[in-house]
C-alpha cells in the first residue's frame, strides 16, 4: 500500500512540473507518462479520471502546500505586517513558480465548471484568505488605515505572481529586491518619502530600470 502512495506521489510531483510549466491544455496524458517512464494506461490506475482527474488532485495538493506555508510563515512575523508580508514573500520565492494568472485564466476554463468551481474555492483558501486575515489583523492594531482586505489581499498576491515572469527578465533585480520594493509600495505608498530623500538620489541607489529590455517599456516611454 505504501508503494502504491508513493508511486502516486510522483505522478503527483511529476504532473506538478510539467502542468506549471506548460499549462493545462499543451500537457497531455502521454507527456506525462513518458517523463515517469511508463505506460500511459499506467496513470488510470491512479486517476481513473483521466487527465482532469489528476490535474484536479495535482492542485489540491499544491493549494493545500501553500495554505500551510503561507499561514506559517505570517505566523513568523508576530504581529509586524512587513515581516509577515517579507516572509510570505520568502515562501513564494521558495516554491515552483505558482504562475496564478494563467491556472485562473487558462487552466480552469478547461475544466469541467464542477472541478473549476472546486479549485477555485481551494485557491481562495489557500492563498486568499490567510493574506486576508494578515491584512485585517494589522488594521485592527493599526499598523495600516482602513481598505477592504480582500482587494489587498488579491492584490499583494497577483503582485508576488508576476515576479515570476519579471525575475526571467534580462538584467532583472533579484526577486528579494523586486518584493521589498512591492513590500514598500504596499506599506510606504509611492509619495516622496523625507527618510530617503535626505539620503542619496532614487537615481544612484535604484535597481536595474524596471522597463529596460521589455517591449511594453519600450511603449510606456515613448507613449
Amino acid at each position: 500500500m505504501q508503494e502504491v502512495r508513493d508511486s502516486t506521489q510522483r505522478v503527483l510531483d511529476v504532473a506538478e512540473q510539467l502542468f506549471m510549466e506548460g499549462g493545462y491544455n499543451a500537457v497531455t496524458l502521454r507527456d506525462i507518462a513518458g517523463a515517469l517512464g511508463i505506460k500511459q494506461a499506467s496513470l488510470y490506475y491512479h486517476f481513473p479520471g483521466g487527465k482532469e482527474q489528476l490535474f484536479l488532485v495535482m492542485a489540491e495538493r499544491m493549494f493545500e502546500r501553500h495554505r500551510q506555508g503561507v499561514s506559517a510563515a505570517i505566523e513568523t512575523g508576530e504581529s509586524d505586517l512587513r515581516a509577515q508580508l517579507r516572509a510570505v514573500a520568502a515562501w513564494f520565492g521558495s516554491q515552483r513558480p505558482l504562475k496564478l494568472m494563467s491556472m485562473l485564466h487558462a487552466d480552469l476554463t478547461a475544466l469541467s465548471p464542477e472541478a473549476r468551481e472546486q479549485l477555485e474555492q481551494k485557491a481562495h483558501a489557500a492563498l486568499l484568505q490567510p493574506l486576508r486575515e494578515c491584512f485585517v489583523r494589522a488594521q485592527a492594531r493599526g499598523e495600516i488605515r482602513a481598505m477592504h482586505p480582500d482587494l489587498l489581499a488579491g492584490c499583494f498576491l497577483w503582485l508576488m505572481d508576476g515576479l515570476n515572469y519579471g525575475e526571467l527578465r534580462k538584467g532583472a533585480p533579484p526577486r528579494e529586491a523586486m518584493a521589498e520594493e512591492i513590500i514598500s509600495l504596499f506599506l510606504d505608498g509611492l509619495l516622496p518619502r523625507a527618510d530617503l530623500m535626505l539620503t542619496e538620489p532614487v537615481s544612484a541607489r535604484r535597481s536595474p530600470h524596471l522597463l529596460d529590455n521589455n517591449p511594453l517599456g519600450d511603449v510606456l516611454e515613448r507613449g
